[in-house]
């Protein structure tokens, strides 16, 4: 109880010798992909695959790859290897099973040894107890699908950290709460707009306020978001929280990656010792150096996986470095995410993220708006837009509906200044915007007009 990280050699070893000790291992892992892995093994067949290396810069001369080569990689199936290409061990050696969510397109399956399920138990430990977890908690998990990175890993790990684990994920979104004073919860692990939605309709839900429930700690995560600070606030206002804090992680590498210390700030790299990451520049595919204020995509190398190994596997995470040292006395940079390669939207000339949009509108406008935007594209595929991006703004409870129309020129004015795109923004009452208990999406297509009826 009284130990302050869960591994602290490497949570606490400078970070340029984290790197070195992991670019030790990764030289030996990479002699025995290609023999492991067909999908490897293809990727690497015009490469000059290094027998050692003296540091992770080594890893720019090799390849990278992306969800889409995993999801075409599994379609090519064959008995005893459904996950294809990509499988790296006989079926008979995986113990488990997991998928993304399928937020992005078909579901990717991927797959854990023993051994990856060992090692995955210690990495969301790490995170967990970054993020205040300890084993006189009890954690409520309120993930309804257990079989995505954030569904039975993030269960096994309160488990393996000690704390008591009450998985009410897949109930009624009541009796979720009610649940919560009942079992005496003291954490709380959901996803950041769940987290926000609770925070904003527990008094209606059950009469009561998500203050009154006894939560002291959130862990949010799942979606960018709960780096905003606004956003923050209100949900740990709403629940009466003494700590908030951010996780982010992906199943195609390591269910939890980042996770936000006490100190808050950005979120802490807790994989070190089975995954190396990258900064990558987006636009050039060059290695940036971790230091503050530096920002591009992460890109991840996991060495000390067997069933279904990633190497250089672009995350499509866009970060920036919020800081390069920490009070806490751990050494990795710390993070925030600032929006998805799959979210990019193009105005014009001018790239910005959906995520960008909605935290100039909860940045400058909270005391009139509600956290609830959606943006709007006029077809799934639609990525460039020649005129005025589409949103819609939830106004605060009580705003005059007769001050709408200057309230979305004021929004629009600000997103112009600071984004340089242009936006076309239409207010909408309170408590109209769906939330959901899982993710809430952030972009939609709008529904096409209904044709008249013909008569």
């Amino acid at each position: 109880m009284g130990r302050t990280y869960w591994d602290e050699e490497l949570e606490t070893l400078p970070w340029q010798d984290v790197q070195a000790w992991q670019a030790e291992r990764i030289g030996p892992w990479l002699q025995g992909l290609a023999a492991r892995s067909s999908f490897h093994a293809d990727l690497l067949r015009d490469a000059d695959v290094p027998v050692s290396l003296s540091s992770l810069d080594a890893l720019s001369d090799l390849p990278m790859t992306a969800k889409d080569d995993v999801r075409r990689s599994q379609a090519d199936r064959a008995p005893g290897r459904p996950f294809g290409r990509h499988q790296a061990v006989p079926l008979t050696d995986v113990v488990q099973t997991l998928s993304s969510s399928g937020t992005t397109g078909d579901p990717v399956f991927f797959a854990l040894t023993r051994h990856d399920h060992q090692v995955w138990l210690d990495a969301v430990a790490t995170a967990f107890w970054t993020g205040g977890v300890r084993p006189d908690d009890v954690a409520a998990h309120l993930v309804g699908l257990p079989g995505v990175a954030g569904g039975l890993p993030y269960a096994d790990g309160f488990r393996h950290l000690g704390a008591t684990l009450v998985w009410l994920g897949g109930l009624a979104t009541d009796k979720i709460v009610r649940a919560l004073p009942t079992v005496q919860a003291s954490v709380v692990l959901a996803t950041s707009s769940f987290g926000t939605y609770l925070a904003d309709r527990c008094q209606d839900l059950v009469g009561r306020d998500a203050a009154s429930l006894g939560v002291r700690n959130l862990l949010g995560g799942g979606e960018p978001g709960l780096g905003q600070p606004e956003i923050r606030d209100r949900i740990r206002a709403g629940w009466g929280l003494d700590a908030v804090h951010e996780i982010m992680g992906l199943g195609d590498v390591l269910s939890v990656l980042w996770a936000e210390c006490g100190e808050g700030g950005g979120m802490h790299f807790c994989g070190q010792r089975s995954v190396a990451v990258e900064l990558l520049d987006p636009a050039t595919d060059d290695q940036l150096a971790w230091e503050d204020g530096a920002s591009g995509e992460a890109v991840y190398t996991t060495f000390d996986r067997e069933a279904t190994p990633a190497l250089r596997f672009r995350s499509a995470d866009h970060v920036v470095v919020t800081a390069d040292s920490c009070g806490c006395g751990r050494t990795s940079p710390r993070i925030r995410c600032i929006g998805r390669t799959d979210d990019m939207l193009i105005y014009k000339a001018m790239n910005v993220f959906p995520s960008a949009i909605r935290d100039v509108v909860v940045d400058g406008f909270a005391d009139v708006t509600e956290p609830y935007v959606r943006v709007f594209k006029d077809h799934a595929d639609q990525v460039r837009f020649d005129r005025p991006i589409a949103i819609e703004v939830e106004a605060a409870d009580g705003v005059d509906p007769a001050r709408w129309d200057d309230l979305a020129h004021r929004i629009d004015d600000e997103v112009r200044r600071r984004l340089q795109v242009r936006v076309d923004t239409t207010l909408v009452a309170a408590e109209t915007m769906p939330r959901s208990a899982y993710k809430t999406p952030l972009v939609h297509v709008r529904e096409p007009a209904t044709a008249p009826a013909q008569t």
